[in-house]
């Protein structure tokens, strides 16, 4: 009879911050269309893939069956309206659980940083279970489109624990965010060379609440890399593994 209680406890605990979760990401939506955002937003490029302005982040990438998904069902229609804007492919989908430091030429971080980072992340990820990104919706940005992901709170503890520990080292997260207490998976799929087309618009309104799957996260990476985390750029630090 505990174990029920603690579970039914558990999906309540979920059920509420997914629900805080939605609340944040419609605060965004609000923003962004009243054009007053306070979020990081990359600015628009002519050519990302040979952008050599890079940043220090932790990543999550997604199994091949959920990039078939999303190449099939998102990106390709997209891509069919604007073909032009740089379109994501299944090597460079990823969603970021905590960012470090924003891309930036020069970089906005020192050899020696990247050492005790990874060393920050070898003690804390690993006191830390894995996770589930139920991705479901778009959210179409000033430069670029996104796929959400809602998880239960394990997300919360491990970024803010990550947060922390950060600040104590003195690499602290240089990222803006709506709230420091609720968050939620940002996978970008899309980025913009220039404005995007009206039917391209209304194609990611008419993908609004697409459900895509779920994606299970057993491990984080630290990663430097572009905007667009292109292979180019891409130099994986080291992989953490959470506990199952």
């Amino acid at each position: 009879m505990g174990v029920y209680l603690q579970e039914n406890k558990y999906f309540i605990m979920s059920d509420k911050y997914i629900k805080q979760q939605k609340q944040i990401i419609q605060q965004v939506k609000d923003s962004i269309s009243q054009g007053q955002s306070q979020l990081s937003i990359i600015e628009m490029r002519n050519d990302y893939e040979n952008d050599d302005a890079i940043g220090l982040a932790s990543l999550a990438f997604p199994p091949k069956d959920i990039t078939q998904i999303i190449s099939k069902e998102i990106i390709a229609p997209l891509q069919s309206l604007d073909y032009h804007h740089f379109y994501y492919s299944s090597e460079c989908l990823h969603i970021t659980i905590k960012s470090i430091r924003t891309v930036h030429n020069p970089p906005l971080f020192k050899n020696e940083d990247v050492v005790i980072v990874d060393e920050l992340f070898t003690q804390i990820v690993q006191n830390f279970q894995s996770f589930t990104f139920r991705l479901e919706g778009l959210i179409l940005f000033p430069t670029s489109v996104s796929l959400t992901g809602y998880c239960h709170q394990t997300l919360r503890k491990l970024v803010q624990a990550l947060d922390l520990g950060l600040k104590e080292i003195g690499v602290p997260d240089n990222k803006k965010y709506i709230s420091d207490t609720v968050f939620f998976g940002n996978m970008t799929l899309c980025r913009f060379t220039d404005q995007p087309s009206a039917s391209f618009q209304n194609k990611v309104k008419e993908l609004e609440n697409i459900y895509i799957g779920e994606m299970r996260v057993t491990e984080i990476s630290l990663v430097i890399c572009n905007a667009v985390c292109h292979p180019k750029t891409k130099k994986v630090i080291g992989t953490y593994k959470l506990s199952q």
